[in-house]
C-alpha cells in the first residue's frame, strides 16, 4: 500500500470521523502508544540497535446507550533482528511494519446480547535489508474483509462470563510473490500462488470470578481457498483441474489465578493443526531426475505450545501499579509428511520436528497515571532435525533487550 493511502486513511479516522459525529452523541477517544529502543543479537551472527513501536487509537462514537461506532487503527513498526516463520520455512528480517484498520458497529439489542459488524483491512510489510524499499518484500501481504460477531455477556453473583460466536471473511493478497521463480520446476509456476480467500468460524469463552481468577477458551476454524495455486503431481507437473485448499484449526486456552495479594500465576497455551492438500516436488536444482523427491501434504503440520508465567504486582498510590513478570514458553511443531534433511539436503527417514523455547522477563513502573517506564529481556533458542539451511533457518539463538515508555490517552 502506498504511503499516501495510509495518510488518507489516517486523515479519515482522526479528522473526518470526529468532525462528522452528531452533536448529541458522545465522543470517547482512547489510545495507547509504546516506544522502545532495542538491542537484538544472534549467536554467531550480528547484532542490531533498533526500535520497537506499537500503538492504537480509536475515536469511538457513542450514538446512544446501546449503539456504538468504533473505528480502530493499530500500527506496529520494528527494527530488530527477528526470525519470522513462513509456511515454507523461517526467515530472518531486520524491519517489520503492519497497519490494521477496523470500522465496527456494535449494537446491544437485548440486555447482555451484542451484535457487532466490522469491515477490516491489514497491510503487512517485511524488509530483509535496509536498502530494500517498503512494498518490495516477497512476503508482504494485505487483507480486506468483514466480520460478524454475536456476544453474550452474562453476569452472576460470583463471576462474569462472555460467550462469542463469529464469522469472518477476508481475501489475502501477496502482491510481490508472483516474482518468485521456482528453480527447477518442470512446469511454470502460477501468477498469484499464495493469494487466498479465508473463511473463519470462531467461538470464545472467557470467565473471571470475584477472586480475580480468569479462564479462557478460544477455538477457530479457518478454511483457505487458494485463487491460483494448482496441485502438484508426483512427477512435478501441475494439476490444472484441482487447486490448493487448506483447513486450519486453532485453539488458544489458558488461565490466570492469584497466589496471594501480589503474586499471580498464569499459563497461555495453543494447539494448531493445519491440513493442506498441496504436495512439494523437490528437483534438488539438478537436471537429472534421479535425485528428485515428492512429498505429499507438505504444508500439513501440528503445533503445540505452553507458556507459564508468574507476575508480581506492587500497588502504589492513586491506583498506579508496578509489574514484574517472568515467563517461559515452549513450542513444538511436527510435520507428519515432511522429511528432515541433513546439511547436504539429503532426505532421511524421520519427519521434521521444530522446537522453539524462550525465557523472558518484563518490568513496568508508573511515572504518572498514563506514562510507564518499560524494560524487557528475552532469550530464544530454536532446534530442529532439519539441518539443511541454505534458504531457511531452523537452528538459532537470539537475544533481545528493550527499554522505553508507554503512554495511555
Amino acid at each position: 500500500m502506498k504511503l499516501r493511502v495510509i495518510w488518507a486513511i489516517l486523515f479519515f479516522l482522526f479528522i473526518i470521523i470526529p468532525s462528522a459525529y452528531p452533536q448529541d452523541s458522545k465522543f470517547i477517544p482512547f489510545g495507547y502508544l509504546e516506544v522502545l529502543g532495542t538491542y537484538s543479537d544472534i549467536k554467531d551472527g550480528s547484532h542490531l540497535w533498533g526500535y520497537n513501536i506499537f500503538g492504537y487509537y480509536s475515536p469511538t462514537l457513542k450514538i446512544n446507550d446501546s449503539l456504538y461506532l468504533i473505528p480502530l487503527y493499530t500500527v506496529e513498526y520494528k527494527r530488530l533482528r527477528q526470525f519470522i516463520s513462513q509456511e515454507e520455512g523461517t526467515l530472518l528480517y531486520n524491519t517489520y511494519m503492519a497497519h490494521n484498520f477496523n470500522l465496527a458497529l456494535r449494537k446491544e439489542f437485548k440486555e447482555g446480547w451484542f451484535l457487532r459488524f466490522a469491515a477490516l483491512g491489514t497491510w503487512n510489510y517485511v524488509k530483509e535489508t535496509r536498502d530494500e524499499s517498503w512494498g518490495e518484500g516477497l512476503y508482504d501481504y494485505r487483507d480486506v474483509g468483514c466480520s460478524l460477531k454475536l456476544r453474550r455477556r452474562k453476569r452472576a453473583a460470583e463471576d462474569l462470563r462472555n460467550y462469542t460466536f463469529g464469522f469472518e471473511y477476508f481475501r489475502r493478497i501477496y502482491p510481490n510473490f508472483q516474482s518468485l521463480i521456482s528453480i527447477g520446476m518442470p512446469s511454470a509456476p502460477e501468477t498469484n500462488e499464495k493469494d487466498f480467500d479465508g473463511f473463519k468460524l470462531s467461538f470464545s469463552f472467557d470467565k473471571i470470578n470475584s477472586r480475580n481468577q480468569r479462564v479462557y477458551l478460544k477455538p477457530y476454524l479457518l478454511f483457505k481457498v487458494y485463487l491460483d495455486k494448482h496441485l502438484i503431481r508426483q512427477d512435478g507437473t501441475l494439476d490444472i483441474y484441482n487447486k490448493r485448499e487448506d483447513r486450519l484449526f486453532n485453539l488458544d486456552y489458558g488461565f490466570k489465578t492469584p497466589l496471594n495479594k501480589s503474586f499471580y500465576f498464569g499459563m497461555d497455551n495453543n494447539y494448531t493443526y493445519n491440513y493442506s492438500n498441496l504436495g512439494f516436488y523437490d528437483s534438488k536444482n539438478t537436471l537429472g531426475l534421479g535425485d528428485d523427491a515428492y512429498l505429499k501434504h507438505y504444508y500439513s503440520y501440528h503445533s503445540a505450545s505452553a507458556s507459564p508465567y508468574i507476575e508480581y504486582i506492587h500497588r502504589l498510590d492513586e491506583g498506579k501499579e508496578a509489574r514484574l513478570k517472568l515467563g517461559y514458553s515452549i513450542l513444538l511443531r511436527y510435520y507428519p509428511h515432511r522429511k528432515a534433511q541433513n546439511a547436504n539436503a539429503v532426505y532421511g527417514d524421520d519427519n521434521e520436528e521444530d522446537l522453539e523455547q524462550m525465557l523472558y522477563t518484563s518490568f513496568s513502573w508508573p511515572l504518572t497515571k498514563s506514562v510507564n517506564l518499560l524494560l524487557r529481556y528475552s532469550y530464544t533458542w530454536a532446534r530442529s532435525n532439519q539441518e539443511y539451511e541454505e534458504y531457511y533457518r531452523y537452528n538459532y539463538d537470539t537475544y533481545r533487550i528493550s527499554s522505553g515508555l508507554s503512554f495511555e490517552f
